[in-house]
């Protein structure tokens, strides 16, 4: 019997498990499973700009040739009879999309840009049509794994709810959004946003004069270059960068520090310490190098050295509380505070009925959550000893264990190979 595999989110990593599964049924591969994309908006939601987490024309950071089949590697499938590697390519990359929509020509024309989020998203949405894979409308609110094998989902569809039966999990996305423990109750909702809600209000942000906004990565430096060339013409606007070393680092982008992504075979080489170390330094706490350039050539961004660790409200401004190293560094102050420290991806197992996930996801248990991270297993999924079910596959959580690829869209068709290859 065929099984059948979950995917909650109909993103990045949903398209290049749906194309790869796609190319392998025409290649005459047994045993492939039947994919049901639960997603409660649209494919692409959260690059289109309608489901938060973009405007839609922010710029992709990576280059849109790290599609969703992207790196190519696989030469021959099991049948040896053709390449799945150029099946994939040539199918459901980003050049045949471009062919297929009559854009190839204008594209390499004008420099061959990394698109806008919009663009990526419309891609996406080519992929799913391209492989006539549908999709389960719906919130997903609970999946809980059965004693005799298998899983249970369940979806809100419209009012009511749904469960249905798979096989296996695929858990996609960031995660929710990380939070400022020491925050009052009484600030507005509008004065206080963080990295998935401020571009929802980036039209009524922009109007206030002075914005902080705390956090060093991807998601803070996407935010800050975008209200620095927003209020570029505003005389009188500030936007204060609140980070733990007073700057934002761009991201380390040459050959040796892609090829991990690339090629993570080497991954597990390096000592746990020295992966984390190079995850920082390629992902969490940089920025892309063409929103540095847009910040470093800004002249109303203030740097402020340290981490906010509290925010209060007094009726007309926010007092920001600073520390640095320990200890109490200072106060600032702001019309409004956007929160941009990051995504938890571990927030994705809140999803997850099961006795493990409250001690998994205890703030006090942050070894447990590391030692688990470099177990995961080569399919993506948590070792049985996670007391989570067998084949719950968490790609957000699986760079430590397998290279960074696997958490973004470094590496998208390694990690379809990577989960696909369990149920095979």
């Amino acid at each position: 019997m065929t099984k059948k595999l979950a995917i909650v989110g109909g993103g990045p990593k949903a398209a290049a498990l749906v194309s790869r599964a796609a190319v392998l049924r025409d290649m005459g591969v047994a045993n492939v499973p039947d994919l049901l994309v639960f997603e409660k908006k649209a494919v692409g939601s959260a690059w289109s700009g309608d489901g938060g987490y973009s405007s839609g024309h922010l710029t992709l950071c990576s280059p849109a040739e790290k599609d969703v089949g992207f790196p190519y590697v696989e030469f021959s499938a099991e049948n040896g009879e053709q390449s799945i590697a150029s099946a994939l390519h040539a199918r459901f990359s980003w050049s045949a999309y471009l062919v297929a929509t009559g854009s190839f020509s204008e594209w390499v024309d004008r420099g061959r840009d990394h698109p806008t989020h919009g663009i990526w998203a419309d891609y996406l949405k080519w992929v799913f049509v391209k492989a006539d894979q549908g999709i389960v409308p719906g919130e997903v609110i609970k999946v809980k794994s059965q004693s005799g094998g298998g899983w249970h989902i369940t979806y809100v569809d419209d009012k009511d709810e749904v469960t249905t039966e798979v096989d296996g999990v695929v858990l996609t996305g960031t995660g929710e959004a990380k939070v400022i423990s020491g925050l009052t109750s009484n600030i507005p909702t509008e004065r206080l946003l963080n990295a998935e809600t401020f571009w929802r209000h980036r039209n009524q942000v922009r109007k206030w004069n002075e914005i902080a906004v705390t956090g060093a990565g991807g998601a803070a430096g996407a935010i800050v270059a975008w209200l620095s060339n927003a209020l570029a013409e505003e005389s009188d606007a500030t936007i204060r960068s609140i980070s733990p070393m007073g700057t934002l680092f761009l991201r380390g982008d040459g050959y040796a520090e892609r090829r991990w992504f690339t090629d993570p075979d080497a991954w597990t080489d390096l000592s746990l310490g020295d992966r984390r170390r190079l995850l920082e330094r390629t992902e969490a706490g940089v920025i892309s190098s063409r929103n540095k350039s847009i910040i470093d050539s800004a002249c109303n961004v203030d740097y402020v050295l340290g981490k906010a660790i509290n925010a209060s409200w007094d009726d007309s401004e926010l007092t920001i509380d600073i520390t640095y190293d320990g200890q109490n560094q200072k106060q600032v102050t702001a019309d409004c505070l956007i929160n941009a420290i990051g995504f938890d991806a571990w927030s994705l197992l809140k999803l997850v009925d099961a006795v493990a996930v409250r001690n998994i996801l205890d703030p006090t248990n942050k070894k447990i959550r590391e030692q688990l991270e470099g177990e995961i297993l080569p399919d993506l999924s948590f070792p049985v000893s996670a007391g989570l079910g067998t084949g719950l596959h968490v790609p957000s959580l699986a760079a430590l264990a397998h290279g960074p690829g696997m958490a973004t869209l470094g590496s998208l068709g390694l990690l379809a190979s990577a989960i696909l290859k369990s149920y095979l």
